[in-house]
Order: structure tokens, then sequence, then C-alpha cells
């Protein structure tokens, strides 16, 4: 349910540094006055209410909604001069840092814990009718205490309850893109969430991105080697998508077994993201279903700490982890705006 938006003080906030920029606005590292934590301050400008950016409305209307563990809490909103701040617990570390870091492969065990946690947030967005639309390891963040968060909800957009209501096709990130918005689709629904969490647990388990596509086109000749040619079984609506008469499937392709892929993965591991990872979006399992599964199960309840996940990072490391993980993606809505925070009289600047 919506609730008002905490209003926050824009001098209770004390400057650290800058971590991360996109398209619509910068994200600042600060510490609370108040509270004595530290948090992330995404300033977007913007010219007055009636010009806010697109995205930041829907971030700030998604974030209101949803009061989840493993959902990026929004802790207050304020302006300063030409800028809207959105307030948030600052992270220090994404799941794309964790990739990087790593050499060997998680254990399943803790693979199937922070799949959970993902699963489990993910559930709860799609329970308040929302689509998040860029399911990606950059906006899966990971708190020193090992709790995951699903983060930057700019491309985020209520489900329509018209049958007939066209959404745009130009989003998610490639390597995370469903099938059927690469083919142009713009009706579809949770779906298209669930498709970029299979491509995320895979990678899960083997730190490389399972369909990494150089290109629009070749994306979606990757997924067409991966899941086979397109049949009226595999795929029902493939003749039916908007640009599926644009290109020369290949005739007679076989899937690729999923074990070729991830051949370190267990049976268990493999049933569920071959049950995700499908043509037909009525067919992939959903979230709540998902929660279920005996891979997730099995993973119990425990919260792997972040020392569990990392390699340890060089002390010039970490900025860099912390920009990996608040920097906004590039459809998130901000703008470069440097500013000086909370600037106090007699301070340095």
């Amino acid at each position: 349910a919506e609730r008002e938006f905490m209003r926050t003080e824009h001098c209770q906030f004390a400057r650290l540094g800058k971590v991360g920029e996109g398209a619509f606005g910068t994200v600042f590292r600060a510490h609370n006055r108040v509270t004595g934590t530290d948090v992330a301050l995404k300033q977007i400008r913007i010219r007055d209410v009636r010009s806010l950016p697109v995205s930041a409305v829907r971030e700030m209307n998604a974030l209101n909604r949803l009061q989840h563990p493993n959902v990026m809490p929004l802790i207050g909103v304020h302006t300063h001069g030409a800028n809207l701040v959105l307030v948030m617990p600052f992270v220090p570390h994404s799941l794309a840092a964790l990739f990087d870091e790593r050499e060997a492969p998680l254990p399943e065990r803790l693979a199937g814990a922070l799949a959970r946690m993902l699963l489990a947030g993910l559930s709860a967005i799609h329970a308040e009718g929302l689509l998040h639309r860029d399911i990606k390891p950059g906006n899966l963040l990971i708190a020193p205490s090992g709790r995951l968060y699903i983060a930057d909800f700019g491309q985020a957009r209520l489900l329509p309850k018209e049958l007939d209501a066209s959404l745009s096709h130009a989003v998610a990130t490639r390597w995370y893109r469903a099938p059927e918005l690469l083919l142009g689709s713009r009706r579809y629904g949770p779906a298209v969430d669930m498709w970029s969490t299979g491509c995320v647990l895979a990678q899960l388990l083997t730190l490389s991105p399972l369909l990494p596509g150089d290109s629009d086109i070749d994306q979606l000749f990757r997924v067409i080697h991966f899941l086979g040619t397109p049949t009226a079984a595999s795929w029902p609506k493939f003749k039916t998508m908007p640009d599926a008469s644009k290109i020369e499937v290949p005739a007679g392709l076989p899937p690729t077994p999923l074990a070729s892929m991830i051949p370190l993965a267990s049976d268990l591991a493999l049933d569920l993201l071959d049950a995700i990872l499908r043509y037909d979006e009525l067919r992939r399992l959903p979230a709540h279903a998902a929660l279920r599964h005996g891979w997730i199960i099995a993973s119990g309840d425990s919260v792997p700490v972040a020392a569990q996940l990392f390699a340890p990072l060089a002390p010039d490391d970490d900025s860099r982890a912390a920009a990996a993980a608040v920097k906004p993606s590039s459809g998130d809505g901000s703008v470069h705006f440097p500013h000086r925070l909370c600037q106090q009289p007699g301070a340095p600047p």
C-alpha cells in the first residue's frame, strides 16, 4: 500500500563523495548527522515538479508502495535548489562487484541463499502489481550483513489493468532481456523479470553472464541457440511477435543442455533454471512458485555475511565497489550535477 513520503532535510546530511552518475543524476555517499548512519543521496536535477523525469517518478512511486526486507527502502525525499534528492541506505556492494571480485564460483548453498532473497523481493514486487524491468547484477545490492536488496526502480511500471495496454519493449539490459522484448513485444508481464532473474541465477553459479550478446540481434540468436528453434510447442506466440517476421530463424536447432553450459551445477539448480528460462512467458515459473522449489528450500533461511561472498577488497577498491553498487543505470533518470552538499558556515569546501 502507498504511504506518505518521509520528508528529510538536506543539511542533516554531510556529503562524503560521489559514487556514481547516470543520464539524469548523480549518486553521493553521505553521512546522516541525525542517525549516525551512511546513506546514498540520489540527486536529480529538475526545473519544477512538472518536469520531473519519468524515471524519478516511477522510482519514488515504486519504492513508496514496497516494504520488504529485500527491496531497497526509500528513507526520505527532499528538494535542494534545482534538485530532487532521494535518500536511501548506502549499500557498499553489488552482485556485479561480487562477480568481478571472486575467482571461483560461489558454493551452491551461498548461491541459493542469494537466489532466495532475490526471488523473495521480486515476489513482493509482483504482488504489488509492479514490474521492475531491469533486474541485473548491478541493480542487486549486498549489505555487509549479506542481505540482498533489489534496487534502481527507474524502469518500474505498474502492470496495466487493460489487456490491450502497450508498454515499451526498450527495457531491461540486453544480456538479461527476455525473448519477447527482443522481438518487440509491448504486451508482457512479470515473466520478463523472471527471465532476467533466471539469467542472474545462472551467473551466480558460474560468475559469467549466460548469454552475453554483442547487439540486440546477436542477443536474440544466442537465445535461439540456447533454447533451440522456436516451435508451436515451445513458443506458441512466436509468429505473433511484432518483429518475428523480420528475422530468419535457423531451422531445426536443438536446445543446448543447461548442464553443458553450467557443468558444475546440481540437478536441482538446473531444474529451477529450466523452469524459468523458457520461451513461453506463460510457462516461466513465477517468483512465488520458485521460492517453493527444492533448490531454494535446500539453501535454508540463513543470510550469508558479505565476508563469505567477497574476496577481500584492497583499500583503494572500496570506492569502486561502492560505485558499482549504487551507480544509476543508463535508464534511471539521472544527470551529473556536481554540488556541495550540507555546506556549513566556516566549513572547508
